[in-house]
Formats: structure tokens, sequence, C-alpha cells
């Protein structure tokens, strides 16, 4: 049984008109008058509630969703449960974690259909609290989290662990919620020794004495786009138009050689919803959009196949489960060859 969400829902209004400023003008961009989306905006579900994340939604909400077609200001839903939502009508797309749709696609009879990736990429990042400076001072029976416990948050930390020669086995590895930012303030009060951790965490853990232990990127589609299989054979031009401003969002987003040109634009924008982006956060910018980040709104085959054994191993989803029966990125192709770039994932 589903908890019931508490929900944040946050309008575009009249914020619009100011934040058109400096809109890029690119070529693939949708003309208003051109098709009927058959919705007039954008309702939207999400489960990312940081601001980095939402920085780029509400960006995209402002110039780009309008360009595509979407006369009307959309609607932005940050609720940890985006799978109800979506169910229930509360919004016609979500974007959330890829394993939690899909489980909820195989436990149940709920028809939905991935129509694109957001995030293709994880960085992972092991960090450790004071005095934990290096492998070399882990011992055994040192707490570590990634999270949940018996999930993939676990599977992602026993991989790093092992990849750094340690024996998961020999560690007490707990379930521990707040996300990255509760597992870094756990270890700067000293109450965990090892966790994963998020390119935001890293500097104010290591200030206050912890450490990185860890942090490279895996190619694993973490988090995607999903509709109902309804709403897309009723509505496709609209799932086309979202996808495509979202790819015109992400590109706007990475302009500039440190991709910081438009940066100012969207905490100006993303201000205007009671979100103060942190510094730690706008230094961690473009580590964020090229480290977890898909660009396109695609990914490898390659890697929805690992990740969809992943799962399997470990329970999430079963052995009969196929991403290709509930998926659909023909609107991605054309979003994606629209704004000049390679189709993907393609086999």
């Amino acid at each position: 049984m589903w908890k019931h969400p508490v929900v944040l829902i946050l309008v575009l209004s009249s914020l619009l008109v100011a934040c058109n400023q400096g809109a890029p003008e690119n070529g693939g961009g949708g003309d208003p008058g051109a098709e009927d989306l058959g919705v007039d905006r954008v309702e939207f579900a999400t489960m990312r509630d940081d601001a980095v994340d939402l920085m780029l939604v509400y960006s995209t909400a402002a110039l780009f969703w309008p360009e595509v077609g979407f006369s009307e200001p959309a609607e932005v839903i940050v609720t940890s449960e985006a799978v109800p939502a979506l169910v229930a009508g509360e919004a016609w797309v979500a974007q959330g974690d890829t394993s939690i749709f899909w489980a909820a696609i195989d436990e149940g009879d709920l028809d939905l259909v991935m129509v694109g990736i957001d995030k293709d990429n994880e960085v992972r990042i092991l960090g450790s609290r004071a005095g934990i400076a290096s492998v070399d001072d882990i011992e055994p029976g040192m707490t570590a989290s990634g999270g949940s416990v018996g999930d993939y948050d676990e599977l992602v930390l026993r991989e790093v662990l092992v990849e750094l020669g340690v024996n998961p086995d020999e560690l007490d590895i707990i379930s521990m919620g707040g996300g990255a930012d509760g597992r870094m303030q756990a270890m700067i009060a000293g109450q965990l020794d090892l966790g994963i951790q998020q390119p935001r965490n890293i500097t104010p853990l290591t200030e206050a004495g912890g450490a990185i232990l860890y942090e490279e990127a895996a190619e694993v589609p973490q988090e995607a786009y999903f509709v109902t299989r309804e709403f897309l054979n009723e509505n496709r031009a609209a799932v086309c138009a979202f996808l495509e401003g979202r790819i015109m969002g992400k590109q706007w987003a990475i302009e500039g050689e440190d991709m910081r040109a438009n940066i100012e634009q969207a905490v100006e924008i993303v201000r205007g919803f009671d979100i103060d982006p942190t510094v730690d956060e706008l230094a961690d910018w473009e580590r964020e959009l090229t480290g977890n980040l898909s660009l396109d709104n695609g990914a490898t085959v390659e890697g929805l196949d690992s990740f969809q054994e992943n799962l399997k191993e470990l329970g999430i989803i079963s052995e009969d489960f196929d991403w290709r029966d509930h998926s659909d990125f023909s609107c991605l192709h054309e979003a994606q060859e629209s704004q000049g770039l390679e189709p993907r994932p393609v086999e």
C-alpha cells in the first residue's frame, strides 16, 4: 500500500513573463501554432527536491515548454510518491527512480510507459567521517550506509566497497533515511562512519574533517520519465513536446565553457519558488550536470540491460520483466533529432 504523499505543489504563474528574457534561439524549438498538443500545460510530478534539479525543471518550464507549444503555465508537483500521482491523474508525466517505477509496473497491472531518461549516469561517492582519512583506516564493525538496506542502495554501497578492497560483510551496513544529506550530517556528527554521498556533499563533509574515499561515475539509467499508455496513445504530441523542452533546458544549462553561462538566470527563476540553492550546490553545478544527468534524455541499451539485471538479482523486479515491453522511445528520438542530437537508445 502506498503511503499518502506529502505534496508540495508549485504553480508557475506571472514569473514566467519576467523570466523569459535570455531564452536561447534553438532552431529545433517547437512552434506553438504548428501542432495541437492535446493539452495546454505540462502537469509534472517529480521525486527530486534538490535545488539543482529544480533549477533545471523550473527553467525549462519558464523558457522552453512554452516554446514547444504549451500555452498555459506548468504545474510541478514535488512528491516522494510520483507513481501514485501519475496513476491518480494528478500529473500526466512523472520523473523518478527507474527501479521504483519498474517494480510498480512489475508488481501490479499498471500500464506505464518509460518515454525518456533523466539521469543515465550515477556519480558514486563514498565519504567518511573525521578520523577516517583513507581506506586503510576502515576497520571491521564500522557502520556504513547507502540509504536503504536490501535494495539497490545497498548494492551500490557494496560494489564501491569491493572496488576499494573492503569486504562489505565485515561492516555494519545500516539503513538510514534523509538521503545523502542525512548521511552527511550523520558523518559530521560522528554517528556514521561511511556513507554514499552526492557531489553537493563533498565540500561541507571535507570542511568538517571528513574525507572522500571514492568518486567514480557509473552508467546507470537511475531516473526516467513515465506516462500512462493511455495518455501516450491519446496525447503523443504533448509527450514529444515535453521531452523536447527538457532536452532544450538541459542543453541551455550546459552553455558556456564552464557550463555557467546561464546559471544566474536559473537561480533567479528557482528563487521565485522559495528555493535557494546553497553555495555548495552552485559550486558543484558542472559536476552534477555531467556526472548524473542525461543531457539528451537518452541512455544506452547496455546500460538499461545491466541495470535491469542488477534489479533482478536483488529481487526488485521479476525474472520475466523486460524494460522493452514498457518503453516507447519514438517521441524521444524525434525530439533528439529535432535538437540535432543522435537518437538513443537504439538497438
